[in-house]
């Protein structure tokens, strides 16, 4: 039984090392900045991301991480192709505070 086990995780694996992003594109992104700037002030710089790059885009939520070290902005987000995905996620690391965006 172990043995099926590992031959499905490595077939799970492939299959992800194979999927491919269809565009256009609408999902969920989540950005993580550092809290001690104020919310409007991050909110503004990643709008300004989205709209130097011309991205739909619709404001989630936030939440602060539990020791208020943190604050995650939730975007919903449609892209339209490949490069565009590339120039939002190398365009947000300009952002000030930015730990990571998923």
């Amino acid at each position: 039984m172990t043995e099926k086990k590992a031959t499905d995780n490595n077939n799970a694996n492939q299959s992800i090392k194979d999927a491919k992003i269809v565009f256009p594109v609408t999902f969920e992104l989540k950005t993580v900045l550092d809290a001690s700037s104020a919310d409007d002030e991050n909110m503004k710089n990643i709008s300004t991301v989205f709209k130097k790059l011309k991205i739909s885009n619709s404001y989630i939520n936030n939440k602060k991480s539990s020791k208020g070290t943190y604050v995650s902005y939730n975007y919903k987000v449609t892209l339209l192709n490949k490069p565009q995905l590339e120039k939002l996620y190398s365009d947000l690391k300009s952002v000030p505070g930015l730990k990571f965006a998923l």
